[in-house]
């Protein structure tokens, strides 16, 4: 069990959807009563891949058989290589096979992909759904969001999150190392994806939550030690990880979005993603392109607090400003058979002159109350590579199996598809992404 986890269920449980999550070596032998309680009585579905029943089905079978409960299982289905993505087509056939089924509720037996594609099938459904896991490989668990490749871009889109989170350290201690390595990274960005909330909160007016920071704070803390341990598989360093990885989703559902979680460096990681699947170019676990992403940004802020405010031009820079019609043909050139996509979420975000003579004007007046505000949080990307280090997990885009040029475009072009401020954004809205990603990759590509 966790003390921390739980009380901040209880604080909040008029805003969380999951009632309960269960943290410890053995979990899954012991969940049932929870299960029981949460899910709707009658038959439920198992759904795994072959990887995940390999980890952990035999247990879970194990536990629903000895409880007299219904169930069936049902396989995400294998790609000829590769794992399976979260996309609308998985999603609709899972959909068929619940109602087929006539389940009551759902099991996810997985991490990321498989916990995503139940927890929004289930919510079309109206059932409730439970998840149990098999890796502390991201910080989706317990969130309210799933992430959907939807007409070719990574989205993410609102669903209800589990209602029980099951949690089993033996079996976690056991994932792939590199799984392993992609929690941490995941869990890493939450310096500088707060740095980020924060920076928008300040320039663009955003939703802040302090309730939110709080728990991010406490899972950070929950990461003391964590890194160098995790390679020896360490059960207390494994229940660090997986701790602070629920922490950031319950903060999610506290803040009503992913902001506390997620900046510039998921956007860089879901532009690897989407161009992997459009393109079939290579890609790697989320959080392992997360930490090199957040690397990426935590570059991108020493550059800014570096840069002297006085050298800002701001009516250069709004005379460079390309009209919005002038911008949305270099889109359509950029992203090819994504455009459409893209588009939709590039637009609402597009700045008018006057927000960014405003926006800019702003920076320039409260600087340093501005780089006091997401300096808080900020930890130099020093620190954040020794902790990826210990852990084993990738530093360099090269280490991605992503080309350098495809690296350059990941961190200049990415904010276009998401309508959610970042330094990416202020770093073009300065004129400067461009040096700035060709300085960053000098030091982070190989």
């Amino acid at each position: 069990m966790s003390e921390l986890v739980d009380s901040y269920l209880a604080q909040y449980q008029d805003r969380l959807e999951t009632r309960a999550c269960l943290i410890e070596s053995g979990a899954i032998q012991n969940c049932y009563d929870l299960l029981q309680i949460h899910l709707d009585a009658g038959h439920w579905l198992l759904v795994s891949d072959a990887n995940t029943w390999a980890a952990a089905g035999a247990q879970s079978a194990a536990m629903l058989d000895a409880a007299g409960q219904s169930w069936e299982r049902y396989d995400i289905p294998m790609p000829a290589e590769g794992d399976p993505v979260c996309s609308d087509a998985l999603i609709a056939e899972f959909e068929q096979a619940f109602v087929d089924a006539g389940a009551a509720g759902a099991i996810a037996l997985g991490s990321g992909t498989i916990n995503d594609v139940v927890k929004m099938g289930a919510h079309r459904q109206n059932r409730a759904m439970a998840v149990i896991a098999t890796a502390p490989s991201m910080n989706g668990y317990n969130s309210g969001i799933a992430a959907i490749l939807s007409e070719g871009v990574k989205t993410t889109q609102s669903c209800t999150a589990p209602r029980v989170v099951v949690a089993d350290l033996e079996v976690l201690a056991q994932a792939p190392t590199r799984m392993i390595a992609s929690g941490l990274g995941d869990l890493l960005s939450k310096p500088v994806s707060n740095s980020d909330w924060r920076l928008s909160a300040r320039l663009k007016g955003t939703p802040h939550s302090v309730e939110a920071m709080e728990i991010i704070e406490h899972g950070a803390r929950a990461l003391d030690g964590v890194a160098e341990r995790l390679t020896s598989r360490d059960i207390d360093a494994i229940r660090g990880l997986t701790e602070s990885l629920i922490l950031s989703g319950i903060a999610m559902a506290v803040a009503g979005s992913s902001s506390p979680a997620s900046g510039g460096e998921h956007l860089i990681s879901h532009y690897i993603d989407m161009t992997a699947y459009a393109f079939d170019q290579p890609h790697d676990l989320h959080g392992c392109q997360v930490g090199v992403g957040t690397l990426s940004t935590a570059l991108f802020y020493e550059k800014l607090q570096a840069l002297d405010p006085a050298t800002i031009d701001i009516e250069e820079r709004v005379a460079a400003l390309p009209a919005w019609e002038d911008y949305e043909r270099v889109l359509r050139e950029r992203f090819g058979p994504l455009f459409e996509p893209v588009v939709k979420h590039a637009r609402p975000g597009y700045p008018s002159a006057a927000e960014l003579r405003g926006r800019l004007t702003q920076l320039v007046e409260e600087w340093d109350i501005i780089l006091e505000e997401v300096g808080e949080t900020l930890r130099s990307q020093e620190s954040l590579q020794a902790d990826l280090r210990a852990a084993q997990g990738p530093r360099r885009y090269a280490e991605l199996d992503v080309a350098r040029e495809r690296a350059r475009r990941a961190i200049v072009h990415s904010k276009d598809i998401r309508n959610r401020y970042t330094i990416l954004h202020l770093a073009w809205e300065l004129g400067l992404i461009n040096q700035w990603a060709d300085e960053v990759l000098s030091e982070l590509y190989e």
